[in-house]
């Protein structure tokens, strides 16, 4: 009797066991979910949120504040007694920035003052597109939203990443000088490039030595740049060679030198009120095949990691002989240091899980529209999120909330994941007439070989919406049924109240509102 009693005590305890592991895998699943479903934007935020409620996070980089950041703890850069004069002056400044506030911005735009500038010069068709691209893509502060090389367009062979290099190489030379580069590192270092009388060593600091002005103090920015150069003589130029260090004077003016520079040469401009949605996931070319690579942005959110601080304090092992009330103290303190440190991982870990479901989910998307990445939305092909979900080996579910409010980039623009899945409408043969800037060997042989073929309803859209832009100047405006028997002409065969329907769809009025 006594050893069926234990038995059973013991099968309820390992029931109460599997409960408590459940309980705890899905509230880290439903963390998981919640971060999967997050826009950047929201993301963002949630990420900041968390690491001011959890000690155990902190924040390693934030690409967005780090500019910003970095200009404010450098104060002998622009304001060298402000931090002396904060107190007495913090009323004044109160009443200056509600007076800027209320005051109309009327001053010229960054984008307008760089194009009218870089429209006045002789450029080829192919150069001016891709620098009115670029200068469009710059921020407030006159830096890259998106990688430049991103703006290459696909279609036109001339536009190379040499003739990228070239157009940005002109449009950081227009005022102000410094526009069009990475942050405000690099513009630093074009200014002093493009404006006379660099300082060498100047130019040495500036050109990815930027740390060593931390503290600008002359005596330590020699110090690390000298034993720097006493390891690397590549950077020195051979007349230098022979002194390998600069001199303490050389390096004053090189702080003098640098603090006349702007390291956002873009501030004295209005701001565009423009929203920009920052892409999840990059899609590029290579330029010499038809392969695609998937990169996610991590340029988008914060990078997190654990306080160094609060690993030595989980280290930290102490022994309890009598429990006293200080005892009891150090107990509490170390129960809540593991459980920071765990739920800083759980959250770290939910992070990790979105990234790679979002990249092998892009990868799998990439793979099946291989053709509307290389033609162009009219081949975009029918696609179920489940088919996905099969590929990377999740639910069909987390295929869905990982493409809610998450956007990809590449050289057709920018799309909301959720595009790219589109139910199917079959058609009795294949497209037969093929889009004029594509020859005949560039056209997909699925398209011109099978009897019958599946398209997407973006695919018949796009038809319709090129039908109508195409027949635009005609007298009299074709109707719902000659659209139709245009299409049918093309190899798709879908009925008149369809097209009626699409059309709606794509915000296009009747032949006779038209």
């Amino acid at each position: 009797m006594a050893d069926v009693t234990s038995i059973n005590f013991q099968q309820r305890v390992s029931q109460n066991q599997k409960q408590i592991q459940t309980q705890k895998l899905s509230q880290q699943q439903l963390q998981s979910i919640k971060i999967l479903s997050m826009g950047t934007e929201d993301l963002r935020q949630e990420i900041y949120n968390t690491v001011a409620k959890n000690p155990a996070l902190e924040i390693a980089k934030d690409v967005e504040t780090e500019g910003v950041n970095s200009a404010s703890e450098r104060s002998d850069f622009t304001f060298s007694d402000f931090s002396k004069k904060f107190s007495s002056a913090k009323e004044a400044s109160d009443v200056f920035q509600k007076a800027l506030e209320e005051t109309p911005d009327n001053r010229e735009t960054l984008s307008a003052h760089l194009r009218h500038q870089f429209l006045s010069m002789n450029h080829s068709p192919s150069e001016e597109k891709l620098g009115i691209k670029l200068i469009e893509n710059l921020d407030s502060k006159g830096f890259h939203i998106l990688s430049p090389y991103s703006l290459i367009d696909s279609k036109d062979s001339f536009q190379t990443p040499e003739l990228v290099e070239k157009t940005i190489k002109i449009i950081q030379q227009l005022d102000p000088v410094g526009c069009c580069c990475r942050d405000f590192r690099e513009s630093l270092y074009v200014q002093a490039q493009i404006l006379s009388h660099a300082p060498k060593a100047a130019l040495f600091i500036l050109n990815g030595h930027f740390d060593f002005l931390s503290p600008p103090q002359p005596q330590k920015v020699q110090k690390k740049v000298n034993q720097y150069l006493e390891t690397h003589t590549d950077f020195l130029e051979k007349e230098q060679q022979n002194e390998k260090k600069f001199t303490l004077e050389e390096i004053q003016q090189a702080i003098d030198y640098i603090k006349t520079l702007d390291p956002f040469p873009a501030r004295d401009f209005s701001s565009s009120q423009t929203s920009y949605i920052s892409p999840d996931v990059y899609v590029y070319q290579s330029v010499e095949t038809d392969d695609f690579t998937v990169t996610a942005n991590n340029e988008a959110l914060p990078v997190i990691k654990i306080s160094p601080d609060f690993k030595d304090l989980s280290q930290e092992r102490f022994r309890v002989r009598k429990s006293t009330e200080e005892s009891e103290k150090r107990r509490a303190e170390h129960r809540f240091i593991m459980t920071s440190l765990k739920n800083a991982q759980d959250f770290m870990d939910s992070l990790q899980f979105r990234k790679k479901t979002l990249i092998a989910a892009c990868r799998e998307i990439v793979a099946v529209q291989k053709d509307f990445f290389l033609y162009g939305p009219r081949f975009l092909k029918p696609l179920r999120q489940k088919e996905i979900a099969e590929k990377i080996g999740v639910h069909e579910a987390t295929v869905s909330r990982m493409a809610k409010e998450k956007y990809l980039y590449c050289a057709q623009g920018l799309f909301q994941i959720g595009y790219f899945f589109t139910n199917d409408i079959s058609q009795p043969k294949t497209l037969q007439k093929k889009p004029s800037d594509l020859t005949e060997e560039k056209l997909p042989e699925t398209k011109k070989s099978e009897e019958t073929v599946l398209l997407s309803k973006s695919a018949i859209q796009y038809e319709i919406k090129n039908i109508i832009e195409e027949n635009q100047s005609e007298t009299k405006k074709l109707s719902d049924q000659k659209i139709a028997d245009l299409l049918l002409e093309k190899g798709i065969k879908i009925a008149r109240r369809t097209v009626a329907k699409y059309r709606s769809q794509l915000n296009l009025d009747s032949s006779y509102n038209r």
